[in-house]
């Protein structure tokens, strides 16, 4: 079983309506992440799935925000309607990602393009126990 990631989009999520879930941009919508990059400024955004059995257990959001702490960027993590900030260990086990659940990750700063990628492979590891980061 693999992670899967998907729904690149940018702008600022301000919130999130009550009862919906995060959706990815449009396929039928001109690509606004091609846009963020070429100009260089703007959020980076990815819906990735949970699929570790376990969820978005302990020692996955331990490397998640140990990772997130290495970029110069705002890391922040949606499940629902609920946020988490990503270099926050407590916050993303506040998130209770149970396995099969979407979240959605967003990345703003200097080096978001550089970021937004190893963090949702992070997010989307079937196993997130390899600690070689």
């Amino acid at each position: 079983m693999t992670g899967k990631v998907s729904g690149n989009g940018s702008g600022s999520r301000e919130f999130l309506p009550q009862g919906s879930r995060p959706l990815a941009p449009s396929d039928t919508e001109p690509s606004p992440v091609l846009e963020t990059a070429m100009a260089g400024t703007g959020p980076q955004r990815r819906v990735v799935r949970i699929v570790n059995p376990n969820g978005l257990h302990f020692r996955v959001a331990d490397r998640f925000s140990k990772l997130a702490r290495q970029y110069v960027c705002a890391v922040t993590v949606w499940n629902g309607d609920t946020r988490a900030d990503g270099t926050s260990l407590t916050d993303l086990i506040m998130l209770i990602a149970l396995p099969d659940s979407e979240v959605v990750l967003e990345v703003d700063g200097p080096d978001a393009l550089k970021a937004v990628d190893p963090l949702a492979s992070v997010l989307a590891s079937p196993g997130g126990e390899d600690y070689t980061i």
